[in-house]
């Protein structure tokens, strides 16, 4: 509120009017309200998927007697999973970065499972295919 001086020594009192927010603008965040609450389902289903995965491949490496094909339904839950990141780092929800890197991530908790338990030998590290 301000207060001006007129000559007579009159105090009026002016009240400004709030500022109103553009249609633009409010179109804009309801916009961005509804990718904010997509982008959450949709984060929140790969770690979903992701937890499914790491779970089930401790669970493996825990188990002393786990055989070669028990990687199988695992193989499946993995598959799932880059599904859904791929997805989400396609419509922008993720960066290709970091869906590489979760990619990366259960790809290599797979392997370490795949070693712990003998079904896979890496190559040395000096040698290389011609």
């Amino acid at each position: 509120m301000s207060r001006v001086r007129r000559p007579i020594g009159h105090l009026i009192v002016c009240e400004a009017a709030q500022n109103k927010k553009a249609d633009s603008a409010e179109k804009r965040a309801r916009q961005a309200e509804k990718r904010r609450i997509y982008n959450k389902a949709r984060k929140s289903e790969i770690g979903t998927r992701m937890k499914k995965v790491l779970e089930a491949l401790d669970d493996l490496r825990k188990k002393p007697d786990a055989q070669a094909e028990e990687v199988l339904p695992i193989e499946k839950l993995i598959a799932e999973a880059y599904s859904v990141i791929d997805k989400a780092v396609k419509v922008g929800t993720l960066h290709r970065n970091t869906g590489a890197r979760r990619k990366s991530r259960l790809a290599r908790r797979k392997k370490a499972v795949e070693i712990h338990h003998g079904w896979y030998t890496p190559a040395p590290a000096g040698a290389t295919a011609s």
